[in-house]
Order: structure tokens, then C-alpha cells, then sequence
């Protein structure tokens, strides 16, 4: 991994930290006082969803879900497996999966459809990252989007190569 190293930074700190107050805001009050269940999808998405929860106005309750389509590679194998599960009932509940970064689309088009036969009442998404020209790309909605991004390998604030990056405060390119 010591070959690794930043190519350049795509996303400062401060724009993150503004755009994620915007989500905030959005979320806030398209939900209201109505009752929300965000699902915060690990790892990635870890930092991002505690951000935005200080950051909004309204009660809501957290779950988590972990799923993989990536294993170790920087290229999904295209089988999405389920690592961990709700422990919430999501039966009648409006859900707001957050996720880090949404690249061919096939882990949250799984889970969006996943969370729709639970009997959710709704099941919306919210993505800190787009990646919009991704050869075969799997259309997805997405209610709430940070930045779209080209299709490049990004790390930082949650996203990670080999487990590495996590911790950057920052988003950037990753090269070799």
C-alpha cells in the first residue's frame, strides 16, 4: 500500500461540512415531526450519517445495514451480500438509507427493493456521493445527493481503500 497516495482533493472539509447542513435542512423538513428511520449502511457511510444526524432538526431513530459488492477490489463483483442486518421493524416506517457513495447502483437498487418487500411506507435514499457516467450504471433514485462526482476512486471522510482513509476529514482522488 505504500505505492498509494493522494492524487488531489476533490472535496474540502468546509464543503462538506456545508453540504451536509443542506442535506440537514432538506431532510428536516421533507420529514418533519412524522417519524424517521435512517438506515446508515456500514462502513462507508459511518461519518456521513453521524454529520448529518447532529446536523438535523427532527427526531429520528438509526439502524444499520453492511453489505458488500466490492470484497477487497476497487471494482464491484456484482453479487451484493447482506453482512449485517436491521434489527429495527421497518413495517409501516418511512426509511432514509444513507450511503456514502453510489457507483454502479446495484448494492442500493438490492436494498432499496429489500427494504420495500419489509412493508417500509416509504424508502428513500440519501447519498453524500453520485457517480453519474458509470458504464452500466443501474438507475437508482436518489432524494437526496451531496456531489456527483466523475467515475474515479475516492477516499476519505468514511470511503477507504484496503480499510485506509477512512479518517480523512476530507474526499480526494486515490492514485497508484
Amino acid at each position: 500500500m505504500a505505492d498509494l497516495q493522494i492524487k488531489e482533493t476533490l472535496f474540502s472539509e468546509d464543503q462538506i461540512r456545508a453540504r451536509v447542513g443542506e442535506l440537514a435542512d432538506d431532510i428536516s423538513r421533507d420529514y418533519g415531526e412524522g417519524g424517521l428511520l435512517i438506515v446508515g449502511i456500514l462502513k462507508g457511510a459511518f461519518i456521513f450519517l453521524a454529520d448529518l444526524a447532529r446536523c438535523l432538526s427532527i427526531p429520528v431513530k438509526f439502524d444499520f445495514m453492511a453489505c458488500s459488492s466490492y470484497g477487497s477490489a476497487t471494482k464491484t463483483s456484482g453479487v451484493v451480500r447482506i453482512l449485517k442486518d436491521l434489527e429495527a421493524d421497518i413495517v409501516g416506517r418511512h426509511v432514509l438509507i444513507v450511503e456514502d457513495i453510489i457507483d454502479t447502483g446495484l448494492t442500493l437498487n438490492y436494498l432499496i427493493k429489500n427494504l420495500e418487500a419489509r412493508g417500509a411506507a416509504s424508502v428513500e435514499v440519501c447519498s453524500l456521493l453520485n457517480k453519474h457516467h458509470v458504464e452500466g450504471k443501474v438507475d437508482v433514485p436518489i432524494k437526496y445527493e451531496g456531489f456527483s462526482i466523475q467515475d474515479v476512486f475516492v477516499v476519505g471522510y468514511g470511503l477507504d481503500y484496503g480499510e485506509l482513509y477512512r479518517n480523512l476529514p476530507y474526499i480526494a482522488i486515490l492514485s497508484k
